[in-house]
């Protein structure tokens, strides 16, 4: 899921301030981790590696960091600093991330660090431009891309495990006229769906062939990892239990969305914490309410146990579906809504590459029906891709890169495989021991 919000000049503090790191993995005092320089526009002003807080708050002002030189114009308070692309995992993610072995556990964290990436490289290329003139003559330019900090945090507010990174892109781009400016952030919202359904897929994808992990994708294009239990799930689920309960109070159990409840019931997160005591009081939890983490190695794999192979394309009868589910058939889709469709329909994941070439065999069916309008961006009929996707759903495939040469991938993810449940069989069964000893029953 990506989540976007608005950063106000002023309000960047939260990524960089009141922190204090440790070395390397372990932590001293608080449960995140420094945040990095990212996005291919960043070098272009001198910046890489860690984010320091001051250089962090110059680019977010709207300043260069070496020369101090403004690069575009301020408007006071109620200046747009920058854009929170919070690219948030699934709770079985989260879990498999925080509360598996470490062998595990750093599949899932590499995972997920690909897919943040994969998603704001998508954003850089379609959604980061540039606004130059005005009125009737006004233009609409692309850039060199986003300059952003990247932060990976592991925790929710309610200090469950929740693994999720903000890219806090500045609202700064250069563009291909070689001015810096503020960056069209129309733009970034309009693809902001497209990039949530590219992250979903790449990890999925990733997870897949990392681990051969098996997916339960539901309608929304969301998914779990098959194998982390359901109950565990909800068990670490503290804010969705705060926001219904907020909902069930103030508006009687109505359905809909009620955004306030995010916002009312949200608290600060506690920094004092430690991770190291984090995780003691998350195990303990789960044990206490009867649950075995060492049955979360037994995902390893699941997805050949149950026949599912990584590659493969789009599910055609859940395309179908979400066409037919979306609107009216005389209504209309971008490229961005396509790449969200097909994304958010290949149930084992896949590479914006693969997307992008599904993509284009749509385009190609529907072509010279393409509706254009005073040189906006082309679109087609919802109703024309719904007939490709009844007609020719089965034939659109989504390939990758690492697709290229199966027998390989096969091979390297099933070494994986090996390699890894040769580490995680004896520490399993000597935790399922431990649960029988203390009349779990698993």
């Amino acid at each position: 899921m990506l989540k976007l919000h608005v950063v106000h000049v002023g309000h960047h503090g939260y990524y960089v301030e009141g922190r204090q790191f440790g070395h390397g993995d372990d932590f001293d005092v608080a449960i995140e981790s420094p945040g990095a320089w990212t996005g291919p526009a960043a070098p272009s002003l001198g910046l890489g590696g860690v984010v320091d807080p001051k250089t962090f708050g110059r680019v977010m002002e709207g300043f260069d960091p070496d020369s101090g030189r403004r690069l575009r114009l301020g408007r006071g308070a109620a200046s747009v600093a920058g854009f929170d692309l919070t690219f948030c995992a699934p709770k079985s993610v989260s879990l498999l991330g925080a509360l598996a072995p470490r062998e595990i556990a750093t599949e899932v964290g590499a995972g997920h660090d690909a897919a943040v990436a994969e998603a704001s490289a998508y954003l850089s290329r379609t959604a980061v431009g540039v606004r130059r003139g005005s009125g009737r003559s006004l233009q609409l330019l692309p850039s060199t891309g986003m300059v952003a900090g990247g932060f990976r945090h592991l925790t929710s507010r309610a200090l469950d495990p929740h693994l999720h990174t903000h890219v806090v892109a500045a609202n700064l781009a250069q563009g291909v006229d070689g001015t810096w400016s503020a960056a069209d952030g129309r733009r970034v919202f309009a693809h902001a769906r497209a990039a949530g359904s590219i992250y979903q897929a790449r990890l999925r994808f990733e997870l897949s062939d990392r681990l051969g992990a098996a997916w339960e994708v539901r309608p929304s294009g969301l998914g779990d990892v098959v194998g982390v239990d359901g109950g565990l799930r909800r068990l670490f689920s503290q804010r969705s239990a705060d926001i219904e309960e907020f909902v069930a109070v103030r508006h009687g159990g109505a359905s809909g969305r009620h955004p306030g409840a995010f916002y009312a019931t949200r608290p600060d997160k506690d920094l004092t914490r430690s991770l190291e005591s984090l995780v003691s009081s998350w195990k303990g939890r789960a044990a206490d309410f009867g649950f075995d983490l060492g049955d979360l190695s037994q995902v390893v794999g699941r997805g050949a146990q149950l026949g599912r192979e990584v590659g493969g394309g789009v599910d055609p009868q859940r395309m179908v579906d979400r066409l037919e589910g979306a609107g009216r058939p005389e209504g209309s889709m971008a490229r961005r809504d396509l790449v969200a469709l097909v994304a958010s329909t290949s149930l084992r994941g896949a590479t914006v590459a693969g997307i992008d070439s599904t993509v284009d065999r749509i385009v190609t069916s529907v072509g010279s029906r393409a509706e254009t309008d005073k040189g906006r961006e082309p679109r087609w009929r919802r109703g024309d891709v719904l007939s490709v996707a009844r007609e020719r759903g089965s034939e659109l495939t989504v390939r990758s890169e690492r697709e290229v040469a199966p027998s390989a991938a096969v091979d390297r993810r099933a070494g994986r495989e090996r390699e890894t449940a040769r580490h995680l069989a004896p520490t399993g069964e000597r935790r399922r021991e431990r649960g029988r000893d203390h009349g779990l029953g698993l």
